[in-house]
């Protein structure tokens, strides 16, 4: 059975995007011919199986990208009418791809996980013949809710390794990720300052990158008022992590902060397997795995303290049995492996 895969990036380069070009690797194992249309790609190596077809792709210019897709991708699909459709992660490609799926007959499945949906989504859902997505949280159609298959996410774990750490401190906190309003940002700030009230001094260091000028203005903003307020020295803004840094740099830090109220954040799962303990509200993560202060998680700042000190509070032997039951948890839902083989039953119709 032939693949036709449809996604943002094939660059390893491109720590946003670097998961689309290893799913696509992964997912070539499974099927006799891939073909992946992308904007960009940068790849020493590729399958045998595999071939790349670029997509030209300006930022704020909607006719061009409409034309380029009408251009490239639908004669490939006209001729290729028997091959499985896999659109990642792009939602206006998969609503000017879909239709025409639908009316050739194809199967077309489209992977959406974002903590809000778009307009192209609920317009997909209406050609294409599956959705599949990590979580409820990412993914709420109102209409077409039967086509959603849930599939958690895929974390490699080779990429962030367990690093047993004992005899454990507690002095650093660690944010990594995009920079972001709707990441809260702006809150873990409050979160050092308010510790600091109480005699715990945390310093907190964030790793990320602004992806538009609204975000851009944002963490400006927010550096210009937290210079008045806090001690420079207790928070500290860097840049973005390169992957093949990221665990070396992580497993450094005593705790692991994210306060996104959204969908299940694959971050909190990549903190997960590296056995840093997660500080978060994020409500997917906290059902999914418990709170530290085995309380109902809240989305307030008094919460995020009572976990902090709830985990500084547990002797080294129990913290030590909770992360290790977090690690095996993590990985028998969030593993990569195990993710593709899930999305590969799906495409195949094996689910």
């Amino acid at each position: 059975m032939d693949l036709i895969i449809v996604n943002y990036s094939m660059n390893r380069s491109n720590l946003v995007f670097s998961h689309q070009l290893n799913t696509a690797v992964a997912l070539a194992e499974n099927f006799e011919n891939v073909t992946v249309f992308t904007p960009q790609s940068a790849l020493d190596t590729i399958p045998k199986n595999m071939t790349i077809i670029e997509v030209p792709w300006r930022k704020s210019s909607p006719a061009f990208n409409g034309i380029m897709i009408i251009l490239k991708i639908w004669p490939f699909l006209l001729l290729h009418r028997k091959a499985i459709l896999f659109t990642h992660m792009v939602d206006v490609h998969a609503a000017l791809i879909s239709p025409l799926a639908k009316l050739l007959g194809m199967k077309h499945y489209f992977w959406y996980a974002h903590a809000t949906n778009s307009f192209f989504l609920t317009w997909s859902s209406i050609f294409v013949t599956g959705i599949i997505s990590s979580t409820p949280g990412s993914c709420n159609l109102v209409f077409n809710r039967g086509k959603i298959s849930y599939l958690n996410q895929g974390i490699d774990e080779t990429i962030f390794p367990f690093a047993n750490r004992t005899p454990r401190t507690f002095n650093s906190m660690i944010y990594y990720g995009r920079l972001d309003e709707s990441k809260n940002i702006h809150l873990l700030p409050l979160v050092v300052t308010k510790l600091k009230d109480i005699g715990i001094n945390l310093h907190l260091d964030i790793y990320g990158k602004e992806l538009s000028h609204k975000s851009f203005k944002y963490i400006e903003d927010l550096k210009n008022s937290i210079s008045d307020q806090i001690n420079l020295n207790d928070v500290n803004f860097s840049q973005p992590l390169q992957r093949e840094r990221i665990a070396e740099v992580i497993t450094r830090y005593d705790l692991f902060i994210n306060l996104f109220s959204g969908s299940l954040d694959k971050a909190l799962i990549e903190a997960t397997f590296m056995g840093i303990p997660v500080v978060t509200w994020n409500v997917e993560y906290c059902y999914e795995f418990g709170t530290w202060s085995k309380g109902c998680v809240r989305q307030s700042l008094d919460f995020i303290i009572g976990e902090v000190l709830a985990i500084m509070e547990m002797s080294e032997d129990e913290l030590t049995v909770e992360i290790k039951r977090r690690l095996d948890l993590a990985l028998s839902k969030h593993s990569f492996q195990g993710w593709i083989n899930r999305v590969t039953n799906v495409l195949l119709g094996a689910r």
